[in-house]
């Protein structure tokens, strides 16, 4: 058996795990209805981009190891890189972490249209839109 084929199989299914959870992190936050759950949908938002960016430098450092994989290391360290990138987020959460600009951004736009947002955010920015598009 093919050791390649498995590890090409369990990278495209951690890819697609990885999708199917930024989707569901977008549908909280559209669906969030009081600031509590707004909240903690943008921090679970600012802790999946923590998860990616600590797996990036781990796949950047298994560059030089000798290429043996063991899936139950991998299991463990997936769900270290998991509770550690929920810390991070706790930790930083402060008037200038992701999670609070979201915040602070969905509590401001709450209530508007897509189009009712672009043209706030065009008016803030001192743009001027005759609202239509070319």
């Amino acid at each position: 058996m093919d050791m390649g084929n498995i590890s090409n199989l369990t990278d495209y299914s951690a890819s697609l795990a990885s999708a199917q959870n930024a989707q569901k992190l977008s549908s909280n936050a559209q669906a969030a209805k009081t600031d509590d759950e707004m909240l903690d949908a943008c921090k679970e938002f600012e802790t999946y981009l923590w998860e990616q960016v600590i797996k990036s430098m781990k796949s950047a450092s298994e560059v030089f190891s000798d290429g043996e994989k063991n899936q139950q290391v991998d299991y463990f360290m997936d769900t270290a890189i998991t509770k550690t990138a929920e810390q991070m987020t706790e930790q930083s959460l402060g008037s200038n972490s992701l999670a609070m600009q979201m915040y602070e951004q969905m509590k401001r736009n709450s209530g508007l249209t897509v189009e009712e947002i672009l043209a706030k955010n065009a008016a803030e920015q001192g743009v001027v839109t005759d609202g239509s598009e070319e």
